[in-house]
């Protein structure tokens, strides 16, 4: 049986416009989020759970406010294959992304390829800036 692998593009309004979703739009979508009370609660905890886990935020100095900050991050776009249960952020980089010279490092510099343009750099930077709300989901 084939899987049908064919991509979503829900915030895809036409060829030259998207909308941007926050992440709470996107849990939404694939039914991980319902807009009530007990719903929104239920996600916040999940959240938190996930990033307390993973040693991304420390218990003991947990602020109610970083579950509602991750639900507000709005990446550019998102694709999906149901089926396959996968979820692509989709981020534009543009020639006002790009540094003007490659001598300084940026603030998330990781170790990049300083041999990269800044357009490759902004990718990375911007992967990097996803990576969580991705492997949460």
């Amino acid at each position: 049986m084939k899987m049908d692998l064919r991509w979503d593009f829900p915030t895809s309004i036409s060829a030259v416009k998207h909308e941007k979703w926050e992440m709470r739009d996107i849990l939404a979508h694939i039914g991980l989020m319902t807009d009530t009370q007990q719903g929104r609660s239920a996600v916040g905890k999940e959240i938190t759970e996930f990033h307390c886990v993973m040693g991304y935020w420390d218990a003991n100095d947990f602020k109610d406010t970083k579950p509602e900050a991750f639900l507000k991050v709005r990446q550019d776009g998102v694709a999906f294959i149901e089926k396959a249960k996968v979820c692509a952020f989709l981020e534009f980089t543009t020639s006002m992304d790009s540094r003007d010279s490659t001598t300084e490092q940026p603030n998330w510099y990781m170790g990049a390829d300083w041999s990269l343009d800044g357009a490759q750099d902004k990718d990375l930077e911007k992967n990097t800036r996803y990576a969580h709300h991705l492997e949460c989901i």
